[in-house]
Formats: structure tokens, sequence, C-alpha cells
């Protein structure tokens, strides 16, 4: 990674605006509002209960005494249990001079308390279990999910001259059917149309293979689901490669954000932290952002919220970077200004390399 920032690194600090840009104060461990790194590792689906509990366990050993940073782990959803058990503050603090600057991280969860939901886990589910954050939007989720899902070919399926006639047919009998869809699909069944209809139906079964996800709106549901049982919130946002080709990076945030963070209040958003990974940089052979990437969204995004919070919760609030971080870079991403800390993919899963990154710009 190419630097553009300045080397000196803050692990507590307070963050200034002046002259339009946004700056870190250096602050002494412990004092009253300032500001504490966040590292968070996201185990995504690896590792059985046991295996987590020893993976938490080397981490804990090479990081003994850091208190200085706030340290998170995401285990899938079977291992939250044991690993709450294990992670204690008492415990921590006796075992490895650690303790309340350890949390719990849900790596999802969904928008209603209870119902007829099979597979899906709630707020207060995970609150009960001692989950202190969870992880709401992230790209696995928002881009990923039709490659395995089958969104594709379903829609591929229905837009064939058999599905469509016959669906025409119904409509027809049923009466009352809105006049436009019966051109359309009048228009689709034609016998000279068949070339246009098969080519409709593989891009749209090539497109969702690529973009069906979750929804902005559902995110939106998730994050007041979350704070609603009192559960911080790790709110992810970021552009696809087309996106990002495109000049249309800026615009994309600003709808993920907007649309996830309406009806928020300013007093919630101190439960809410925000990280920006863009799909692009995100899993093996990826490369990540680089740091004029990283500071121009993160002041984007850092203006975005003080447009609709105001300074105070702008300059508090912290966002982390996400996208192939590890122990050679993350000294040259903590240096930025407006990042205050990583959500960590497959490096989290090595104990020794994640404990490297949460002792950033100590001497090792």
């Amino acid at each position: 990674m190419n630097s553009i920032v300045s080397s000196r690194v803050f692990r507590n600090y307070y963050r200034q605006r002046t002259a339009n840009q946004w700056h870190k104060v250096e602050a002494e461990g412990g004092v009253p509002g300032a500001i504490r790194p966040f590292l968070a590792g996201n185990w995504k689906m690896n590792m059985v209960p046991r295996s987590g509990v020893a993976l938490a366990a080397r981490i804990f050993d090479l990081c003994r005494g850091v208190k200085d940073v706030d340290i998170g782990l995401a285990p899938p959803f079977t291992g939250l249990s044991m690993l709450s058990d294990y992670i204690k503050p008492d415990f921590l603090r006796t075992e490895y001079d650690l303790g309340r600057n350890v949390f719990l991280l849900a790596q999802d969860t969904f928008f209603e308390s209870k119902g007829a939901f099979t597979g899906e886990i709630s707020p207060e589910m995970l609150a009960a279990i001692g989950v202190d954050r969870v992880i709401i939007g992230h790209s696995d989720r928002r881009t990923n999910l039709g490659k395995y899902f089958g969104f594709g070919s379903s829609v591929a399926r229905r837009l064939t001259r058999e599905f469509l006639t016959k669906e025409l047919e119904r409509l027809k009998a049923k009466g009352g059917a809105d006049p436009k869809i019966v051109a359309a699909l009048e228009h689709l069944v034609a016998e000279g149309n068949q070339e246009i209809l098969a080519g409709t139906a593989k891009f749209f079964e090539e497109e969702l293979k690529q973009r069906a996800g979750e929804s902005d709106e559902a995110i939106q549901r998730k994050v007041h689901a979350a704070l609603g049982q009192g559960l911080q919130v790790i709110l992810c946002c970021g552009e696809n490669l087309e996106a990002r080709d495109t000049h249309e990076t800026f615009t994309l945030l600003e709808r993920q954000i907007r649309i996830a963070l309406d009806g928020v209040s300013p007093r919630a958003m101190h439960d809410l932290i925000i990280a920006y990974e863009p799909v692009w940089a995100v899993g093996e052979g990826a490369e990540p952002a680089t740091p004029d990437q990283i500071s121009e969204v993160h002041d984007f995004l850092r203006n975005l919220i003080m447009d609709l919070y105001g300074e105070q919760v702008a300059s508090s609030i912290r966002i982390l970077y996400g996208g192939n971080v590890k122990p050679d870079n993350i000294v040259e991403i903590m240096a930025i200004p407006g990042v205050d800390g990583a959500l960590v993919g497959g490096a989290s899963l090595r104990a020794k390399d994640f404990a490297d990154i949460v002792k950033f710009g100590l001497e090792k």
C-alpha cells in the first residue's frame, strides 16, 4: 500500500474538524470521551465451538494486557454461546489482564422477535446469550446470496414462452388484470419475440447471481430491531467493482447509509459503528483499497453523518475499514485520520496475525 498519511498512529484519541478536514488528536488512555479503536474478527462460516474457544484463548494470550483498543470476535451462530461463557470480564481480567474491552459479536440477525422464520435468529435471542454487538449488512449478505440460493435460475424459468402463456391465460380468465401487464405478456409470448425473451431470461439469471442479496430496506429493519433490543450495531456498507469503475461509489454509499439509518435517533447513534468494506477488496486474492481510496470514503461517510446528525456525532462515531486487512498493512490503515479500526476476515482466523493487528503500532 502506498501511504498518503502520516506514520503517526494513535491508540487513544479525540477527533477534531478544522478547515473542513478531520484530524486525530492524541489522548491519554481512559480519558472520558476519547476514542478507542475497535478491531473485530469476523470468522464467517469457520470454527466449530471448541475450536473457536481455543482460537480466542490463543488470541487473548498473545494480547495480554492490551486495554487501549476494543477487541471483537464474531463466531458463527453455533459458537456464540460457548464463547460467551468463556469471555466473562472477570475471567479475562484474571487470566489475561483484559476485561471489558472484549466484545462478542454476532454475524447477523433478523428483524422480527419471534415467529415462523426458520433458520433465523432474533436480536432478543442474541442478547440472551451475551452477545454485545451484531454485524448488519455485510457484503456477503448484501451481494453474494444469489450465487448460492438460485434466485437467478428461478426467475429464468419463469421467462419462458410456456410459463408466460399460462400466466397470460390465467390473468385473462380471472378478469380485472392490469392492462399493462397483459400487454407486456402478449408481447413477450409473440412468435417473433422468442429470441428477445430468451436473451432477457439469460440476462436476469446472470444479473441475479451477482446481485441478489439483502435489500437496503431489510437492513434498515435489522438495524432498528437490534438497537431496540440493546445490541450495538456494526453497520456495513460498500460498493462493488462496477460502482467503483463507473464512479458511482459515493451515490451507492449514501443510499445505503441514508436508508439504513432512517428513523435512528441521534442518541441511538452512540450504539452504532459503521464499517466500510468495498466488495472488490474482500476475499482471498483481492487487493485492499489504497490509503487514498480509504481516506476519501471515510471522509465522505463522516461528512454524511455530520449532515444527518451534526458534528458531535460525526466526530465520535467509529468508522472501520474492512477488506484484506493484515498485519503488514494495519499500521498504515490506522494512521488514516478517518479510520477507527478494522473489520478483519481471514486474518482473524490466525491467532498471531489477529493479535498483531490488535497490537498495531506497538513494538512486537
